[in-house]
């Protein structure tokens, strides 16, 4: 009798047991809910804003590439198919601005990684802090200058008659016509490149300081031990170790560069003979000049398409060169 009562006592206590881990766990399981429904609220603000601004004007755009929307006519907004697409087919100022942007990307990308490398690793071998302090400051600089100062600068520096460029070239050099960079067309496109590194390679100098302060000095005393030259620690140690961070800034290069705008907006409006003629300001020009609304969503949507496949093509690509450990 008395094993009974003692196995009924256990029983009971397990019971009791099993009871409060279940209490437990639905408190847990309360807290958290209770702590990701407050996450939520607090994005909430954040979400409405980016649905607002950023979901709805993508929604809207796609819907508007497959119509004939005219800005200027009320509600016009005929559905006309694949016209647009068609019709940028046969436009040949759509291939035109393609491969403007192209050769601008081409440039630009290999310039502005290359730079920001090149001074990085100046700057990074410089042992006093606040020495390089300055530097630090003086090459990030042209990021924080506002556009319309740096365009009012370099249109002085490229003045083809009283520029200061062409002074140089025609006094010290000894050219006697130097080219008229912002009107040339062989030159144009390259000086606008030029231009858009001084304004952005200082934010790829600071990330690869970033890179290259947290790469381990033992690497190099070890490599230095074992014989190795300068070329070759650049080559084993401080490239892969970057890696990551040339990866990146080469997404966000050929981002930024396909999708060039104020420099050949401001400083040449698309020209000369359209020489400049981007498809972003193809895109522009469609939209808030001919008012072709349908048109220019197309062309948007297409170069979205454009800089996704060339990112999804790096992504896969990435795993031959980028070293993550």
């Amino acid at each position: 009798m008395s094993d009974v009562i003692e196995r009924g006592s256990e029983m009971g206590e397990e019971r009791t047991v099993m009871g409060d881990w279940r209490l437990a766990l639905r408190g847990v399981r309360q807290d958290r809910a209770g702590d990701a429904l407050m996450g939520y609220l607090f994005i909430l603000p954040a979400l409405a804003l980016y649905l607002t601004f950023s979901g709805y004007p993508l929604i809207r755009g796609l819907m508007i590439a497959f119509s004939d929307y005219r800005y200027l006519i009320p509600n016009h907004q005929p559905f006309n198919g694949l016209a647009n697409f068609v019709e940028m087919v046969q436009d040949p100022l759509f291939w035109a601005s393609f491969g403007r942007s192209l050769y601008y990307t081409l440039i630009y990308t290999p310039l502005n990684i290359g730079l920001g490398l090149l001074i990085a690793l100046l700057i990074a071998r410089i042992t006093r802090p606040f020495e390089a302090s300055i530097y630090r400051v003086v090459a990030y600089l042209p990021v924080v200058l506002p556009i319309a100062v740096g365009f009012l600068l370099w249109k002085q520096l490229l003045h083809p008659q009283f520029g200061y460029l062409n002074y140089f070239l025609r006094e010290w050099v000894g050219i006697a016509n130097p080219p008229a960079w912002l009107a040339d067309l062989d030159w144009v496109i390259p000086t606008l490149a030029v231009a858009a590194v001084w304004k952005h390679v200082g934010q790829n100098i600071l990330l690869f300081l970033v890179g290259l302060y947290n790469i381990n000095g033992q690497l190099y005393e070890a490599a230095a031990i074992d014989g190795a030259t300068g070329w070759a620690q650049f080559r084993h140690i401080t490239l892969p170790l970057l890696s990551p961070t040339t990866f990146m800034l080469l997404i966000l290069s050929l981002i930024g560069a396909f999708q060039v705008f104020e420099y050949t907006y401001v400083m040449t409006g698309g020209g000369p003979v359209y020489a400049t003629l981007t498809i972003v300001l193809h895109i522009y020009n469609n939209a808030f000049r001919s008012f072709k609304m349908g048109y220019a969503s197309a062309l948007a949507y297409v170069l979205f398409f454009i800089l996704l496949a060339l990112t999804l093509i790096q992504l896969r690509l990435q795993k031959r060169w980028v070293h993550y450990e």
